[in-house]
């Protein structure tokens, strides 16, 4: 008879319990003392081991060679258990035996007798949390002082609804979700053990998917085993599974990005009619964005990733740019909470692939061309000439003609107040990004501007686009294009020179400076 993977390799010991050393330790050196609590209540996700812990505390401490840190597996009671058999270790299912009558006809009567062949007569309720108030009430008095002879395991995956008359009597163990790596090297051990041949890819996709549940791993493990022919391959296990092709997850993102809006919904409908759902396509999209998260802040993940796909994550993270990346993860994850209770979630989809490429578009149109407000003032502009405004176009005679800059640090400052005020107006993540800088020097035909803060100066250097914008529009104010600006990080920035130097001198400079500011200097 075939049994399921799950149930098959199932932790018998606890060095068979992977994951959970925090909790099997514990358990151990309880035996090992002989300090053994009367009630645990172990929490955690689902898959992750609780009810197997559960069983093999009970073998370990009923075995014929113990009570033993570990059970021998071979006694009769050891086998007992192992089987479901064993007449000391009951197991109730709180999902389908939550009454008040089902608790006092199988815990408080019955706990009063001794064990029939072990040391304790165990019990093991799993799904504790959905024991009824009146099935709760009724257990509280035997878990308070229960005969020496009974131990009591709760297990529950939602610690908060187990009363806290409860709780307040059980010694709590957290059972943890298992890392990508643990996952992997079960799901390896097993497909050695079962004869199956699978790519690495192919276990970290699964791994990736049973989000931390042991079992789910071994599901879908299952499952890829059967939609597979002989080996187990990464195509097999996304098509299983219902994801997006890597490739495709990656171009939807780079049209997201260069705010493609017809590219990026005619991907999305054409792995619709593949057969894939509006909400696999957004959690593949989640899974290559975290992928690009832990590349783009130089996270290493505890899975192996190969050289191949370490690159091509680079080159993606190069091309979206990391502020992006985490801009789409934040509406994705809304998207995706919000996309299981839509009526229509194919037009919820296509709603959330629009917000992205508008993202994309925004943030192209900062550098590439005037913000919508300063159209609009252009426009005011040409109906209104006599009317000021903040934005002035450069002087194409004067940047071509004049060769002079500011001549005192005050003028300098002000220009540069001034280009910061009009950034924040046309380019607001530049404004935002240059409202701490300030111009502190200049060298030959550069003009130095400090930033002071790391951050800011790390993410705007990253940026050739953005450097662009604040040089023309700062040199656009100055009326000389022939000048440069080089960018320092400074905590601690130095006053701005006093005196820079110019090629002219004397009274072509006084017409250069009252041309420039349209001021004469004093």
């Amino acid at each position: 008879m075939y049994v399921a993977l799950y149930r098959k390799y199932r932790s018998q010991t606890f060095s068979d319990i992977i994951g959970q050393e925090h909790v099997t330790k514990v358990l151990q050196s309880a035996i090992a003392s002989g300090r053994i609590a009367h009630a645990y209540l172990f929490t955690g996700p689902r898959g992750t081991g609780k009810t197997s812990t559960a069983r093999v505390f009970a073998k370990a401490l009923n075995c014929e060679k113990g009570p033993a840190q570990e059970p021998c597996n071979e006694c009769k009671l050891c086998e007992a258990i192992t089987s479901g058999a064993g007449g000391d270790v009951i197991e109730l299912d709180a999902a389908s035996e939550a009454g008040v009558d089902e608790v006092r006809e199988h815990i408080v009567d019955r706990s009063r007798y001794a064990p029939m062949e072990g040391r304790y007569k165990v019990y093991i309720i799993d799904e504790a949390h959905d024991l009824s108030s009146k099935a709760f009430d009724a257990l509280l008095k035997t878990l308070e002082e229960p005969p020496p002879h009974v131990l009591f395991i709760l297990a529950t995956t939602e610690f908060n609804r187990v009363p806290l008359t409860i709780r307040s009597r059980c010694q709590r163990f957290e059972f943890r979700r298992g890392s990508i790596q643990e996952l992997v090297q079960r799901l390896d051990y097993i497909c050695k053990q079962e004869g199956l041949e699978a790519e690495p890819a192919a276990l970290t996709l699964i791994a990736r998917m049973a989000d931390g549940a042991y079992r789910d791993a071994l599901t879908l493990l299952e499952q890829a085993v059967v939609t597979s022919d002989s080996k187990i391959t990464a195509k097999d296990v996304v098509q299983q599974l219902g994801l997006l092709d890597e490739e495709v997850a990656n171009a939807m993102l780079v049209a997201a990005s260069e705010g493609n809006i017809r590219e990026l919904l005619a991907s999305a409908n054409e792995a619709i009619s593949s057969g894939k759902e509006p909400r696999e396509i957004l959690e593949s999209l989640l899974f290559r964005l975290s992928d690009l998260t832990y590349t783009a802040f130089q996270v290493t993940k505890q899975e192996s990733i190969d050289t191949t796909q370490r690159a091509s994550n680079h080159a993606l993270v190069q091309q979206i740019g990391k502020e992006k990346i985490l801009e789409y993860r934040a509406i994705l994850s809304d998207a995706h909470r919000e996309i299981r209770t839509a009526s229509l979630p194919r037009l919820a989809l296509e709603v959330t692939l629009v917000r992205l490429a508008e993202v994309g578009k925004e943030n192209l149109s900062e550098i590439e061309k005037p913000s919508l407000n300063i159209a609009k003032e252009e426009k005011t502009q040409r109906e209104n000439p006599h009317k000021e405004t903040t934005y002035e176009p450069p002087d194409e005679k004067l940047s071509q003609t004049s060769s002079a800059v500011v001549a005192d640090s005050a003028n300098i400052h002000a220009l540069w107040e001034r280009t910061v005020e009009t950034l924040k107006s046309k380019f607001k993540s530049a404004g935002a990004m240059m409202a701490h800088t300030s111009v502190v020097g200049m060298e030959e035909r550069c003009f130095i501007v400090a930033f002071t803060n790391r951050f800011q100066y790390d993410r705007f250097m990253k940026s050739q686009n953005m450097q662009k914008a604040v040089k023309d529009e700062f040199m656009s104010i100055v009326g000389n294009t022939d000048y440069d600006i080089r960018y320092v990080f400074d905590d601690k920035p130095r006053a701005v020179v006093s005196q820079v130097e110019s090629p002219l001198a004397g009274e072509p400079l006084a017409r250069a400076v009252e041309e420039v500011l349209q001021v004469k200097p004093e």
